[in-house]
This record gives C-alpha cells, sequence and structure tokens, in this order.
C-alpha cells in the first residue's frame, strides 16, 4: 500500500516507488482524506522530478540528503547539526523558492534566536554549498543565488600575562590550579591533559606523550618534560597518590575545567572574560616572548601546520630583526651604496 500507519505514529505515511526511487515519509495528517491528497500531490512531484526530469521540483530536504552523503564521516555530525537547522524551515520547500528574501529571512532568525554573526556566517556557508552544488553539479538549479555574509572580524584571541595569572591562581581551587599551571607550562588542550595517565609519564626519561585518539588532531603527541614541570607532577602524584590519571579531584578524575569553581575564580580574580582554553593560548604568548620560534611552538603545543601559529608571531618581533637586518642589506649593492633614493 502506499499509504499506511505507522506503529506509534497518530499520522499516516506514504510509500512511493518511481524510477526506481522508493520515497518513504509521514504525511503529517491523521486525517485519511487529507493523507491520500497528500500522496496524490507527492506522486506526482516525483514522477516529474525522477521520470521528466523536472528540476523545477526538487525540494531543499532532497539536495540536503545528497549533500550529506557526501560529507567526509569525520565532518558529518557538525554538517548534520547545521542542516537539522535548515530543516525546520525549509525541509519541504522547492530549491528554486529559495531566493533572496528566504536567505534574508534565514538570517535574521538565526540571528533572532540568540546565534551570533559569525555562526550564523557558518550556517549561511553551509547553505550556500548545497545551492552551489545543485546549480554547478547537480542540475537542479540554473544558478545558485547570492548568499551574503556578515564577514565578522575574527575577534583577537586571550592571554594573560603573569600577574593576571597569578591573580588567576590565587582564587583557584587546589586542583584547578594544579592544572591551569600545567596548561600554561605545556600548551595542551583541556581534553587531552585531562586523558594524560601515569603510565604515559617518563619522568627519568623527562618526557610524556598523548596518544592520537585524545588529541584533537587524531596525531600522537610527545613533549619533553621542564624543571617546572617535572615539580608539578611531583606535586600531582603527592596530591593524589591513587588512580590512574595525573589530574584528579577527590580521588577520581575529572573531565572539565570550565567549571562554575573556574568561572567564580575569573570573576574574582578580575582577569575575565575568560576560557579554560585561553590558558593555551597564554603558553603560546609566553613561549614566542621568550624566543621560542614559531616553528617550535608548533611542535610544543602540537598545531598541525605553521599557519596555525601565525598569529603569535606579533608578539616576538625580536626574533625577526636579524632576518629584517637581512632584507635591508638586500637594498644595497656590493659597494655598500645604495640602490634606491632614501
Amino acid at each position: 500500500m502506499s499509504i499506511y500507519r505507522r506503529k506509534g505514529s497518530p499520522n499516516w505515511w506514504i510509500s512511493i516507488s518511481v524510477a526506481g526511487r522508493k520515497t518513504r515519509r509521514t504525511t503529517g495528517t491523521s486525517d485519511r482524506g487529507e493523507a491520500q491528497e497528500f500522496e496524490r500531490r507527492e506522486r506526482d512531484r516525483l514522477y516529474r522530478v525522477h521520470k521528466l526530469g523536472d528540476t523545477g521540483f526538487v525540494r531543499w530536504s532532497e539536495a540536503a540528503a545528497r549533500w550529506l552523503a557526501e560529507v567526509p564521516p569525520k565532518s558529518k555530525a557538525k554538517e548534520l547539526a547545521i542542516l537539522n537547522w535548515f530543516k525546520e524551515h525549509l525541509e519541504h520547500e522547492p530549491l528554486r523558492a529559495i531566493d533572496k528574501d528566504v536567505i534574508q529571512t534565514l538570517r535574521e532568525l538565526s540571528l533572532a534566536e540568540g546565534r551570533s554573526r559569525q555562526t550564523v556566517d557558518r550556517h549561511m556557508a553551509n547553505l550556500r554549498a548545497v545551492l552551489r552544488r545543485s546549480a554547478t553539479e547537480w542540475g537542479y538549479l540554473d544558478a545558485a543565488p547570492h548568499v551574503p555574509m556578515y564577514n565578522v572580524r575574527a575577534v583577537d584571541f586571550k592571554w594573560l600575562n603573569h600577574a593576571q595569572f597569578d591573580a588567576l591562581l590565587a582564587e583557584l581551587p587546589p586542583h584547578l590550579k594544579l592544572a591551569a599551571r600545567f596548561a600554561v607550562l605545556t600548551g595542551l588542550r583541556m581534553r587531552s591533559m585531562l586523558a594524560l595517565t601515569w603510565d604515559r609519564v617518563d619522568l627519568a626519561h623527562s618526557r610524556f606523550w598523548i596518544p592520537g585518539a585524545q588529541m584533537k588532531g587524531k596525531a600522537a603527541h610527545g613533549m619533553p618534560i621542564s624543571r617546572k614541570v617535572a615539580k608539578l607532577l611531583r606535586e600531582c602524584k603527592t596530591a593524589n597518590p591513587k588512580g590512574d590519571h595525573v589530574f584528579q579531584y577527590e580521588g577520581s578524575p575529572y573531565d572539565d575545567c570550565n567549571t562554575a569553581a573556574f568561572k567564580k575564580a575569573v570573576e574574582r580574580s578580575g582577569v575575565g572574560p575568560l576560557r579554560w582554553h585561553d590558558l593555551r593560548h597564554t603558553f603560546a604568548s609566553w613561549a614566542v616572548q621568550s624566543g621560542v620560534t614559531l616553528q617550535e611552538l608548533m611542535q610544543l603545543g602540537g598545531w598541525k601546520s605553521y599557519s596555525m601559529v601565525l598569529k603569535y608571531a606579533h608578539l616576538a618581533p625580536d626574533h625577526l630583526a636579524k632576518a629584517a637586518e637581512l632584507v635591508a642589506r638586500s637594498g644595497h649593492s656590493k659597494k655598500g651604496r645604495s640602490t634606491w633614493n632614501t
């Protein structure tokens, strides 16, 4: 039967097969007459799309599903979350009905729901990608409509100077104080740091390592242990002599540092606004100001590419002084005379 009841659902469902493609979906109504009318309209639409090639009847939901099927597995969850938002507003809309007015309404609606302009841009980038693919590869559209962006300039990262960090430490509870000190000494991301176990710490040879499964980039990460880090690790062991994890609270491992206790400490210390991740920025900022090169920073902090650490370059212009001198010399001839007018 093309119309049927589904267990647990108050509404009628349809099952239609056209050109070897089967479609199952709810009619959205418990009235049999309305459901039958819906089934007739949907059968006609699918016939036009799949038998006659009338792309004007292709809906957003079909294009979105096709897009999602082509998304790499590691990105699928993120894409699905965005597509689910669009589903609430566009599920049954024909692609050709998504014009500049509809797009502007979606942007305004997303903002009204409390999203930042940066987040709205990420949603709109997804919409733009589906519409462009529909036009350039799938033939559903003659041309993709323009999707405007706010293009908000990224906010500079936050980092603490030494006085600010000391003020924060003074307000943190003991277990978070240990974790915060470790964060600014190693630059590890919070989840990777909290997953560190003693069997991956080698104090005798001054090194520790994190398996790829516990790193954001999925690549194993090893790091030398400095004297300060070694001292800190011994403090962690004294505070929690039992258990496999380096960082524990009341004898048990924990998986989050952005807790109410951390937020209250930030407020009391007056260094906010601050996220735990900003301690990683603090590590990087202190490192380059101490003379660590960007290449060395990339390896120490487990960044996957050089471009990811370039945002810290402005904090250590001194290490570029020698390069600047070489550039300046290139403007002189062998006789020492300037090759340009000054």
